[in-house]
């Protein structure tokens, strides 16, 4: 009698161990929780860490992707490699962000929380020949150059076509390898795409992202990035910003309480409520033809429009054709509002971090008309 009762125990538990397993099963099938937060109207976090090449799961390259999806709006949280993360929840250990692997993601999306005031539940790993793909599959990108470049083969000054390769050198070739400048390229490369990317829609499908996938290590699914590339795409506006903070005496980059209000309001208070580009975004206008008066009279233009232009005068640049704005500050809403204000069709990003100006105008021979 106990003999069968241990045998048909065994049975039922064998029977119920195989329903759990399919049904677990199920559910990671069929799960998309981006549309679950989509739905429910949430910010999407995506923590992407990046490297040239594999260095024992640990990254040289960090940026939270976040997405509105009701109303579109995109951002990019570029975080200091040297960013403190506490080890334990006491705070007694810490270590930098580029010290930490993927397997202690708990812990940088814990830090993440406690300071920047975000919830991150997913991360992508990406590498070199990760962007290389990236960048091939969606046929190049655009990317404008005044003086930033000088060690790419066949780079000139104005609109240039880059494949994958050159994205990469483009993106390495910043002289002393400052981390910040980097980050600078590549918010060129970033912008690029997604000021364009009406032209890079009809590419992207789950079949395009699974391609992408193949060598990717993410805790995300291929429908779940494709729901997300969805929404990115959708009309919007992309914001980037360096998370806020400061370097401590012991190399630790700290977010302190009035970096967390600052990160509130000039960050996520747009990406959460859709606020109108800042009102007091800084514009340079320089002369970009032999035509004199040019950059005043856009000055006069721009100030009549309410627009603060902080510097006026000569392009040291090749003579332009065409009007163009840079947009130095990483938001495409700021850049478009100068745009349409100025008549300006062409816009270009060129983010520098150094400047003091959001936006830069280079007048062509085609305002002399």
């Amino acid at each position: 009698m106990n003999k069968n009762l241990i045998k048909n125990g065994a049975i039922a538990l064998g029977c119920l161990i195989v329903v759990l397993s399919l049904l677990y099963a199920y559910r990671i099938n069929t799960r998309n929780a981006v549309e679950v937060l989509a739905q429910n109207k949430k910010l999407i976090n995506v923590l992407v860490m990046g490297s040239n090449v594999f260095h024992d799961n640990k990254h040289r390259f960090f940026a939270v992707l976040s997405v509105n999806p009701e109303n579109n709006r995109t951002g990019i949280t570029l975080l200091p490699p040297s960013l403190k993360i506490p080890l334990d929840r006491g705070g007694k250990k810490s270590v930098k962000l580029d010290e930490i692997d993927i397997d202690s993601f708990s812990k940088i999306s814990r830090t993440l929380e406690a300071e920047l005031k975000i919830n991150v539940p997913f991360w992508v790993e990406i590498y070199a020949t990760d962007v290389e793909r990236l960048v091939d599959t969606l046929e190049g990108v655009d990317i404008f150059v005044l003086d930033q470049v000088r060690k790419i083969d066949g780079v000139r000054p104005g609109l240039n076509y880059f494949d994958g390769a050159k994205a990469v050198q483009y993106i390495n070739s910043v002289e002393g390898g400052s981390v910040y400048r980097t980050y600078d390229r590549i918010q060129d490369i970033l912008l690029s795409l997604y000021y364009n990317r009406e032209r890079y829609r009809p590419l992207v499908s789950l079949k395009f992202i699974s391609h992408l996938l193949t060598k990717i290590r993410t805790n995300m699914l291929d429908k779940e990035l494709f729901s997300l590339s969805r929404i990115i795409f959708d009309e919007g506006d992309l914001q980037c910003i360096r998370a806020p903070g400061k370097l401590e005496d012991d190399g630790f980059y700290v977010i302190d309480d009035v970096a967390t209000k600052i990160y509130e309001k000039e960050f996520l208070s747009s990406l959460v409520l859709g606020a109108a580009p800042d009102a007091t975004i800084r514009v340079k206008v320089l002369n970009g033809t032999n035509i004199p008066g040019l950059a005043k009279k856009m000055r006069n233009a721009l100030n009549r429009e309410g627009v603060n232009v902080i510097e006026f005068g000569t392009s040291p640049y090749p003579f332009m054709d065409h009007t163009v704005i840079i947009n130095q500050s990483g938001s495409t809403g700021d850049v478009r509002k100068i745009a349409e204000l100025a008549g300006v069709t062409r816009v270009h990003h060129i983010v520098d971090s150094s400047q003091l100006s959001d936006a830069l105008i280079i007048i062509g021979k085609d305002y002399a008309k």
